[in-house]
């Protein structure tokens, strides 16, 4: 290969560095090449083509077989275009490019500009000749077949994970540790070890040790019947999840959704007891990374979070559950579940720029006539100035404190009664075990990719494929509108009915939970109010006139 000086001066060089992947941010891959592409300057210089460097121009954590924008390999061709530099270093062929299409029109403004490419490993371009030119594109091939190459290596292990259903790498999730299986927040209740490890257990026989890493279980050949446990390394003891731990939070969390908090309110608590996510590099606009750290949660991560099917031990792959995971259950499927239809509910997406300081806006009625419409609350302030008033036509206005007081403690009164739990809870309905939704839904959604492979293998008509699919994902629908009627009771579920506790737990609830809680046993309806005054009344006398409110009780399935 030849290396030339350009006639009447020194060769104006750009250094173009570059690593793919770089999640630690620190950048010792592209300083090495940095470094080493300055010493091969220093070598040009003495082998008698005069060169400097005018820019140093570096791509961190970017790929580029991917196909996603390089603004440094973008300014690198400008910059050789329009003559600001005369040649390129770099440590080898592939870190200028990985895809041939590219490559060859990079060749094309070398050969064109007469410019100079020079690399550490792979020595200098040489254009001038055919067979230069015929090395210089068969190397980009054989680059772009590298990259490939190891793409469907790294497709075949992720293959391989589905089928097992083991952790396919990443960054460290919420409730586990960076293994992606072993619950955060474990202990022994044996002995004090402090080592765990996460082992299939098969459900049928109970076998442990026989269950092999594709799920197949030797002793009954059991093949759909396991689950993931951690167990302790020292004493065989299964673990328990810790108080206060990450994957102790994503229980309680769904519990508080269950019992109508918002994921707002599950933020709020959170941030107060310093529970923060997985520590991570935050990538920098100049591409860089910073040390890592944990964020506080806001309500679209955390929804995020409570829907992952990981939290009940299932393994997801394109957005579709394929099956149970090899790594235990922060959570029961069926509590999964539950807030999952809660959370994907269409009203919950809509969302206000400020938090509610009232009970009743959205919430309570106008009474006016047949208006019927929700009022909302005017003047947010903590004091008397709040006030609900009916949007539709101002037909009624209340202090808002007023009427919150009122229908709390109407609340608390008719959750306190002995009868209350006959009253407000529906009898538990003969239903189907959750056990046999589950399988039901896992077979229709093995149906579905049974479908999906007949069709593929021309085995069925584009006709056919389709109205199976139709019938298959209807049959879904219906036990997802189970699980959605389901995820309804909880709410008052998780009151203790008829105790003399209920009006101290009251004070701890949060807004959104007593609105939850209002909503499902009374209709509150805010009346036009009487004209005069009561007897007595005093200028500077502030009173309430409960008459002008009206509760009706709800029962059970209302």
């Amino acid at each position: 290969m030849k290396t030339e000086a350009r006639s009447g001066g020194r060769r104006r060089l750009v250094i173009y560095c570059r690593i793919s992947d770089d999640r630690e941010g620190r950048k010792y891959g592209v300083k090495r090449q940095e470094r080493d592409c300055r010493k091969l300057a220093e070598d040009l210089n003495r082998r008698g083509t005069p060169a400097e460097i005018v820019a140093v121009l570096v791509e961190n954590d970017t790929s580029a077989y991917s196909g996603k924008p390089r603004p440094q390999y973008t300014e690198l061709i400008r910059m050789l275009r329009e003559g600001e530099a005369d040649g390129v270093l770099a440590l080898t062929s592939r870190r200028l490019q990985r895809r041939f299409r590219e490559a060859f029109e990079f060749l094309d403004l070398v050969e064109e500009k007469d410019l100079l490419v020079a690399t550490v490993k792979g020595g200098t371009y040489d254009l001038t000749t055919a067979d230069g030119r015929r090395e210089a594109r068969r190397k980009a091939v054989d680059d772009q077949h590298e990259a490939e190459e190891t793409a469907e290596r790294v497709r075949d292990a992720k293959g391989d994970n589905v089928r097992e259903g083991t952790y396919r790498g990443g960054p460290r999730p919420f409730g586990y540790e960076a293994d992606g299986t072993t619950p955060r927040g474990l202990d022994c209740p044996r002995c004090p070890s402090e080592a765990f490890t996460v082992v299939l257990w098969c459900m049928r026989c109970g076998a442990g040790d026989d269950v092999t890493p594709d799920r197949h279980c030797t002793r009954c050949e059991s093949g759909d019947h396991f689950t993931a446990k951690a167990v302790c390394r020292a004493c065989g003891a299964d673990a328990r999840v810790t108080d206060g731990s990450e994957a102790w939070h994503v229980d309680k969390a769904m519990d508080l959704i269950l019992a109508g908090d918002s994921l707002r309110s599950v933020c709020r608590a959170w941030k107060a007891q310093g529970i923060t996510s997985p520590a991570r590099r935050r990538r920098l606009p100049d591409g860089t990374r910073t040390e890592p750290r944990g964020g506080e949660f806001s309500p679209t991560p955390l929804r995020r979070l409570l829907l992952r099917p990981r939290n009940a031990g299932l393994l997801e792959v394109a957005g579709e559950v394929v099956g149970k995971a090899a790594w235990p259950a922060l959570v029961s499927e069926d509590k999964w579940r539950a807030c999952k239809a809660i959370l994907e509910r269409p009203e919950r997406r809509s969302t206000t720029s400020t938090a509610r300081k009232w009970l009743g806006g959205g919430l309570y009625l106008c009474g006016w006539e047949d208006c019927g419409q929700a009022v909302q609350t005017q003047g947010r302030g903590a004091g008397l100035d709040a006030a609900y008033r009916c949007q539709a036509g101002g037909h009624v206005s209340r202090v808002a404190k007023y009427v919150d007081d009122y229908v709390q403690d109407m609340a608390i009164e008719r959750l306190s009664r002995p009868d209350a739990a006959v009253l407000l809870l529906p009898p538990a309905p003969a239903q189907e075990p959750v056990e046999q939704l589950v399988a039901r839904e896992e077979a229709l959604r093995g149906k579905l990719a049974e479908n999906q492979r007949d069709y593929d293998e021309d085995l069925k008509t584009r006709a056919q494929y389709l109205d199976s699919n139709a019938r298959l994902r209807a049959k879904l629908r219906e036990l997802e509108a189970e699980w959605e009627r389901r995820s309804t009771v909880p709410v008052l579920r998780s009151v203790r009915l008829g105790s003399r506790q209920v009006a101290e737990d009251w004070e701890g609830y949060s807004l959104d939970r007593k609105r939850a809680i209002i909503d499902a046993i009374m209709t509150v309806t805010i009346l036009p109010a009487r004209r005069g005054r009561p007897d007595g009344f005093r200028p500077g006398d502030t009173y309430f006139d409960e008459e002008s409110v009206r509760i009706e009780p709800k029962r059970p399935g209302q």
